[in-house]
């Protein structure tokens, strides 16, 4: 029982000097709702509007209702993986922007530029695989030729299961994503010191 109960003194006499920041705490508080009702403007689910947002931001603190709203901004630029997809989420994360920089025009004219760049990703990888497969398409008909030969029956190879094509468009594609994410990468930093966060 000793050795318990000195264990426990130890822990009180750790945690003595520890004291609560009110402030950070708060700040916390505040950062969390608003990221969730960020969340609940950007979601589809249980969505509210832009009037509601604001007025429910209204009552936190200034401070954490931007650091949310860029937060919740950054989650939702990403690179997108289909070709016309719906823009409605990068509007809002524009609007959310925004709303934290107090429509400062560096923050709506970076977010100008960043929405129709996100939106040519998909058509650039589209792009680039039908150059690469127009440029490997003779490649592939001599390799199913001297397979058909070698074979005696008619061999047909596609894009997709020839390792060395699949190979190439892979790098390619990841070298377009590295390009694409560090220019988006690069604008969430300036997104950032635009907030002053």
């Amino acid at each position: 029982m000793g050795k318990i109960r000195s264990a426990w003194e130890i822990a009180l006499e750790r945690t003595e000097g520890i004291q609560l920041d009110k402030n950070k705490m708060k700040h916390k508080a505040d950062v969390d709702n608003a990221r969730r009702l960020a969340g609940r403007y950007m979601s589809e689910d249980e969505p509210i509007d832009e009037e509601t947002l604001e007025k429910s931001l209204s009552s936190l603190d200034q401070e954490a209702v931007k650091e949310a709203l860029i937060l919740t901004a950054e989650a939702n630029l990403s690179l997108p993986q289909i070709e016309n997809e719906d823009s409605t989420r990068l509007e809002k994360a524009a609007k959310l922007v925004s709303l934290a920089t107090g429509g400062n025009p560096q923050a709506t004219g970076l977010m100008n530029e960043l929405i129709p760049f996100l939106g040519q990703y998909p058509l650039h990888r589209k792009d680039l695989m039908e150059k690469m497969k127009a440029q490997y398409k003779p490649m592939l008909d001599e390799k199913s030729e001297k397979l058909s030969r070698q074979y005696g029956t008619e061999v047909h190879l596609s894009f997709e299961n020839d390792k060395e094509f699949m190979e190439a468009a892979r790098a390619n594609l990841e070298r377009l994503e590295g390009q694409y994410q560090a220019t988006l990468d690069n604008a969430k930093k300036q997104l950032r010191a635009i907030a002053g966060l």
